[in-house]
């Protein structure tokens, strides 16, 4: 899907606030953090009532569908490999999207029923029972002769309530896509951004 339907898809999608992530310590929300807010989402595992939903959210986290201020127009020039890490921390699993490039990125991050390739149309095998879709721009092609990063190993995963998270390398049209699969169920999320290096950050609740 190019970014003319992916505009018309993402356009319900309200706007969320800005945190911070990694296997190590990083810095948490401040107050100098742009803030967006949720908007409604609609996906649900088919065929399963998500407990997750009738259940307390922890503050700072939704179930809703998030994005970016902007999004879907183009952010900054982050390059075209964004390396993956996980890291469990007391109430919620971190998964970071670390890029070599500069500026800042616009996102969109939310549930869906099934991973489907951006682009392709194509269904993405994904670990779990639950699915989250990263979109982050602008990611272009990787230098000639670059290796694809791996995604996030066994070792990091074990113990969340992380199935499977996948690095990025490449984007359509701009656009890099991934996809987070949670064990169990919808989980809340918290998206953020850092500066210096550029990284996304993805939180999901764990209580």
């Amino acid at each position: 899907m190019g970014p003319a339907p992916r505009m018309a898809a993402v356009l319900a999608v309200g706007v969320l606030a800005v945190a911070g992530c990694s296997d190590q310590p990083e810095p948490e929300p401040s107050p100098t953090s742009s803030s967006t807010t949720p908007a409604p989402s609609s996906s649900t595992p088919s065929g399963t009532a998500s407990p997750s939903r009738t259940s307390s959210v922890p503050a700072g986290f939704s179930l809703d569908a998030v994005a970016s201020p902007t999004f879907p127009d183009l952010g900054g020039n982050l390059g075209g490999i964004g390396v993956v890490r996980v890291g469990h921390h007391a109430g919620y699993d971190r998964v970071v999207w670390e890029f070599e490039g500069t500026g800042a990125p616009t996102y969109s991050v939310k549930y869906v029923d099934e991973p489907i390739g951006d682009g392709s149309g194509d269904p993405v095998p994904v670990r779990g029972q639950a699915y989250v879709e990263v979109l982050i721009t602008s990611v272009g092609i990787p230098a000639g002769g670059a290796s694809r990063p791996p995604d996030a190993s066994a070792s990091s995963l074990s113990g969340t309530v992380i199935a499977q998270a996948s690095a990025i390398y490449g984007g359509f049209e701009g656009y890099g896509q991934t996809f987070i699969g949670v064990r169990d169920r919808e989980r809340p999320l918290r998206v953020s951004v850092l500066a210096n290096p550029t990284r996304l950050v993805v939180d999901v609740a764990n209580g």
